[in-house]
């Protein structure tokens, strides 16, 4: 189907490459993965989101706009809930895989994930603010909610974790949804037309780069290949 509208295109743009599809969350999904490989892929994301402050006050930095600001703010709020910081509901899901999560988040990340991170920095450093909200929000964050909803009843029924253990992704599928519909919101009414070819790249790059990251998990620890040829980084049980 072509898109007609600018939302629509974005929404295509994300949909082309989206890691519901990747065979790391089917595989997932199919209940495949042991504990341990969960808590590898945890650990690659705990150090992709573990500062998102950063990617957050560039944004913040560099948008003259209140809408786009008020939006940040209210992301970061949500990742910073000194209740309940969404990164200690990372380091708890590390924990219930069996792990010492403080120990397992010294571990080097993958290469797929440091150029996941080396993107968003010069995204949000050096690009329009437009084009920054669409990749991290649009192309990547958007993406989460979906993920989330698809493995959150596997890890509940087929891993049996409990509700608390498991809650990173039950909170995501709400939370990444309204910042998603949020990102979209405020790009397709804050970007002129000029600028839409470089927010629809930015939001592909996006795409392409959660697909590298998730790459990364799978070729690593579900196929066995040592990318990047890293030591191996035994986890301490906990």
């Amino acid at each position: 189907m072509v898109a007609t509208t600018f939302r629509a295109e974005m929404a295509q743009t994300v949909n082309r490459r989206h890691c519901i599809h990747h065979p790391l969350t089917e595989a997932w999904a199919r209940g495949e993965l042991s504990r341990e490989q969960l808590a590898r892929w945890a650990i690659e994301h705990y150090h992709y989101t573990k500062d998102l402050y950063f990617f957050y006050g560039r944004i913040i930095a560099n948008c003259p706009i209140p809408e786009g600001r008020a939006m940040e703010l209210d992301n970061l709020a949500d990742e910073e809930d000194p209740t309940d910081v969404h990164n200690q509901q990372l380091l708890d899901f590390i924990a219930a895989c069996g792990f010492d999560p403080e120990h397992a988040v010294q571990a080097d990340p993958l290469p797929t994930t440091k150029a996941l991170r080396d993107w968003l920095t010069l995204l949000c450093e050096k690009r329009t603010w437009q084009e920054a909200v669409a990749g991290l929000h649009v192309g990547m964050e958007s993406q989460f909610t979906t993920i989330c909803a698809r493995v959150a009843p596997v890890l509940r029924d087929h891993y049996g974790f409990s509700e608390r253990e498991r809650r990173f992704f039950d909170t995501h599928i709400g939370a990444d949804e309204e910042h998603g519909r949020r990102a979209y919101d405020v790009v397709e009414r804050y970007t002129p037309p000029e600028l839409r070819p470089r927010v629809l790249q930015a939001i592909w790059e996006g795409t392409e780069k959660r697909w590298g990251y998730f790459d990364g998990v799978y070729i690593k620890y579900v196929l066995g290949y040592n990318l990047g040829h890293q030591p191996d980084y035994p986890l301490k049980p906990h």
